[in-house]
């Protein structure tokens, strides 16, 4: 008997996997291909992933976004820097953005075995939660400083530097058992628009895409990368009638025929807007029609199975089948070590961060934070720079919420002036806005050091002298920025 649900793999919300768990079961009993996790409680998804695979012919494919390690999405789990921060950290210190090595002669023995053991550290935690397949690394090279969803979630601005830290991240996870996934095919980063709300368009040539885009997926096929993840993306280059590359039966033909790739081919999220010319089933069926094997995140799977069987479509795929078979199954028994996993990314935070040379804070500095996003941010910026500046002074602005006009009443010449940045970057958001923008040249004049806890392009006609790029706004990224500027503390 066929099956149609072989080739999805809709959500698997960890908050409720206990109240969804039936439904869950169901899917399993159906055939479905996998699950895509996002959130919930490490032990909790642990036990019901088990529970899911105990009842699946073939071991699930049980995927998750961890591009910063099992953290981002289970509690319990460490989160590790961003790819951006990861290179930086590895490389000499430089003063330019984005300005990471591009081979391993640039990086040191010390830091290639930290880079490789916080790899490492996330395939053990994946493992250790049943997750078996990874969605990384980004391949995308972020060669647009307004790209609203890749940014720091690319190893850097280069081939050079995205190919060698990709193959790195790639062999190191299957190396420990998990299947990596290179994203987002032929490249997301020349974009200045999310493909989670509308069509990207890249007009470029393909002698172009050659020299630049596709060499780190070029680079992750000679590294045999298990799966690759089509972007929804308009490449006139690739086929010009317009239509997104994960429905393209032309993409697909590049990749086998041309790149030669043997492995698994994976859409990105049905649910996106860049496919909203379609309907979810019909942009299901016309990606298996085209070649891909998997379609990722659908949010109707029984509704996309029932199409697809009315369609008598797609064959048994020989292929996808071989692949789950040498996955992991059932979650290791053996627990990772956290403690030394979370040492190493505060390790690593730290090292991605430059401090200029010639900074010095003085007594009574003065912290403004400027961010577009809706929560308080720096409370742990704030905690610890004022653990050791009692008398900190502190103005918090967000969008509609205070007058920048508040500024010159507590900020003078003579003043040490701290401005912190939060802005991340995320799907659906879209472009940062004008007012975070018109802020940050705002505070310019008064400000003796911006430093940005996320997007880092923000800051990006700051003079390198007078910025810290923190990357990311975790705890522990804004730990290791106090600690940096506390070190510069002159009484």
């Amino acid at each position: 008997m066929q099956n149609y649900y072989q080739s999805i793999i809709p959500r698997l919300n960890g908050d409720n996997i206990k109240q969804e768990f039936s439904s869950h079961l169901t899917l399993v009993k159906r055939g479905i291909a996998g699950f895509i996790v996002f959130g919930g409680r490490l032990k909790e998804v642990r036990q019901h992933i088990r529970q899911l695979q105990e009842d699946s012919e073939l071991p699930l494919i049980i995927a998750s976004d961890l591009e910063r390690g099992l953290g981002q999405q289970l509690k319990g789990g460490t989160l590790f820097p961003p790819a951006m921060a990861l290179a930086k950290a590895m490389a000499e210190k430089t003063a330019g953005l984005g300005q990471q090595a591009s081979g391993s002669r640039q990086i040191g023995r010390d830091k290639l075995k930290m880079l490789r053991q916080s790899f490492k550290a996330l395939a053990e935690e994946a493992r250790y939660a049943g997750i078996n397949t990874i969605l990384a690394p980004v391949l995308d090279i972020n060669t647009n400083p307004d790209n609203p969803i890749i940014g720091v979630r690319s190893f850097g601005e280069d081939s050079g530097t995205v190919s060698y830290f990709g193959e790195e991240m790639i062999l190191a996870l299957q190396k420990n058992g998990i299947a990596a996934c290179g994203k987002h095919f032929p490249g997301h980063g020349n974009t200045a628009v999310d493909s989670h709300i509308s069509l990207p368009s890249i007009p470029r040539s393909l002698a172009s895409l050659l020299r630049s885009e596709l060499r780190p997926f070029r680079k992750a096929v000679a590294a045999e990368v298990a799966m690759l993840m089509l972007g929804h993306l308009d490449v006139p280059a690739l086929d010009s009638s317009g239509t997104p590359v994960s429905l393209s039966r032309k993409v697909v033909a590049y990749i086998r025929n041309t790149l030669h790739y043997k492995g698994l081919l994976i859409t990105d999220a049905m649910n996106m807007g860049g496919l909203s010319g379609f309907t979810e089933e019909e942009a299901s069926y016309r990606a298996l029609r085209a070649g891909v094997d998997i379609i990722l995140h659908p949010l109707h799977a029984e509704r996309v199975a029932a199409y697809l069987k009315q369609k008598k479509y797609p064959p048994h795929n020989l292929r996808l089948t071989e692949f789950r078979r040498g996955l992991l199954r059932f979650p290791d028994r053996k627990l990772p070590r956290f403690e030394e996993h979370l040492e190493l990314s505060r390790s690593l935070t730290a090292r991605a961060m430059s401090l200029p040379k010639d900074f010095l804070v003085r007594p009574s500095p003065v912290l403004i934070i400027l961010t577009d996003e809706k929560e308080k941010q720096g409370k742990h910026f704030i905690k610890a720079l004022r653990e050791r500046l009692p008398n900190l002074a502190c103005i918090e602005l967000q969008p509609q919420r205070q007058s920048l006009q508040s500024i010159a009443a507590m900020t003078s010449e003579g003043k040490t002036v701290i401005t912190a940045v939060f802005s991340e970057t995320r799907a659906w958001k879209g472009l940062t806005g004008d007012w975070l923008r018109e802020s940050v040249e705002a505070v310019k004049p008064v400000t003796s050091l911006f430093v940005a806890f996320g997007n880092p392009y923000l800051i990006r006609n700051i003079p390198a002298g007078k910025k810290l790029l923190a990357y990311w706004n975790s705890e522990l990224s804004q730990q290791a920025a106090a600690e940096a500027i506390l070190s510069r503390y002159t009484v």
